[in-house]
């Protein structure tokens, strides 16, 4: 073999070691470990174009809807796709994320996104790092970067460079990189990304919700940036021809404190319609899902399990009569998968529940110290069932 031949094989294979090195140690070592990673990476392992429904959003859509319940009572497939504080300036990107994996399923996106106080919110590091550390490098990850990452594009393009000195709080998050790792050996996320706090949250100031309908017609402008972000979503959509998509404010307890949002959250209605799509305002309508604001939020903005379960049923009932939603006919692996989800969803209930009837206030997300508690309150046969597979 030619010598310069030889060298450059020997080039290559040293290149090749160092990437897989460092694809080895950003994916599993050298990286932010929590509830969004595990969520994200959880949405890649599931089947392509195996899902009825896909929520897209922030924290008020991991803890306000379950994949679990709507499986046991409706045979509906659905995965939460959101990430804490999400920004608006992400929406656009995430969308293509699910129609790449997901093309026939029906889309529900909560704006809170767009609904920050100012637009320096929206390009908050953390904002942006709890989606984008979190998704493959792709197409649609290096249009995310080239367009809406500020500063610092090359540490979003490799996330090794912002987290490389993180070996001496490696133990800090070892949990949540098991978890991850377990999820993937497993082949799927049982509680498919809900976040949960197990309180009965009461609201020390005065709720405004039954004057909301009454005030329909109040505006409030949006920030600039986050109506601009909120048009260019809203235009992709149209540009595609999307029939497949709904946009929706979750419900919230409104006070005088947060009276401001939801004006802006009736001018977002305005601006969804004006595009030609549907806007579910669920925050101002909210007496038809029979919300109970003593017994259903765990905090003024989420709801609690119970309250999870109500949306969840409400949702899945309204995109049946208004968007055709039907369940996928799943294959047998497929359905034990899901059969699992809803068991464990039937169990991080009565888990939670036990803990308020202890008044015991925990934030509860997939992990696998969490996982090991839930099999503790599995029906007999599940557990058993779980344990020979």
């Amino acid at each position: 073999m030619k010598p310069y031949l030889l060298r450059a094989i020997k080039i290559f294979c040293f290149v090749l070691l160092v990437a897989v090195c460092v694809g080895f140690l950003q994916e599993y070592v050298l990286c932010h470990a929590d509830h969004n990673r595990e969520r994200l990476k959880g949405f890649y392992q599931e089947d392509k174009d195996s899902l009825d429904v896909v929520y897209m959003g922030a924290s008020d859509v991991y803890s306000d809807v379950a994949p679990g319940y709507a499986y046991r009572r409706d045979g509906i497939t659905s995965y939460i796709f959101a990430t804490q504080a999400n920004s608006i300036l992400n929406y656009k990107s995430q969308l293509k994320n699910v129609l790449s994996r997901q093309k026939d399923a029906i889309i529900v996106v909560e704006l809170n996104g767009a609904l920050y106080d100012t637009d320096e919110d929206m390009v908050k590091e953390a904002n942006l790092r709890n989606y984008g550390d979190n998704v493959p490098l792709d197409a649609i990850k290096l249009g995310w970067i080239a367009q809406n990452v500020p500063e610092n594009k090359l540490e979003y393009l490799f996330p090794i460079m912002k987290y490389h000195s993180v070996w001496s709080t490696l133990e800090d998050e070892q949990n949540m990189r098991d978890t991850v790792i377990t999820d993937q050996k497993r082949g799927y996320d049982y509680l498919k990304g809900i976040l949960n706090w197990t309180l009965s949250f009461q609201s020390p100031e005065p709720s405004l919700n039954s004057k909301l309908a009454a005030n329909a017609e109040k505006r409030q402008p949006l920030c600039p940036g986050q109506e601009e972000e909120l048009r260019n979503l809203l235009e992709f959509c149209r540009r595609e021809g999307m029939k497949n998509i709904v946009f929706a404010r979750f419900p919230h307890i409104v006070t005088e404190k947060t009276y401001d949002r939801y004006e802006r959250s009736n001018t977002i209605g305005d601006i969804v319609e004006e595009y030609g799509f549907e806007y579910l305002n669920l925050e101002r309508d909210y007496a038809k899902l029979g919300l109970d604001e003593t017994k259903d939020f765990y905090n003024l903005d989420h709801l609690n399990y119970k309250g999870q379960q109500k949306l969840t049923a409400y949702l899945v009932d309204y995109l049946k009569q208004n968007y055709g939603l039907e369940a996928h006919t799943l294959n047998g692996a497929q359905k034990y998968e899901w059969k699992k989800a809803a068991d464990y969803y039937d169990a991080y209930c009565s888990y939670s529940q036990s803990l308020m009837d202890n008044n015991e206030a925990v934030e509860l997300y997939e992990e696998n110290g969490l996982i090991e508690k839930l099999e503790e309150h599995l029906p007999t046969e599940a557990a058993s069932s779980d344990t020979n597979q």
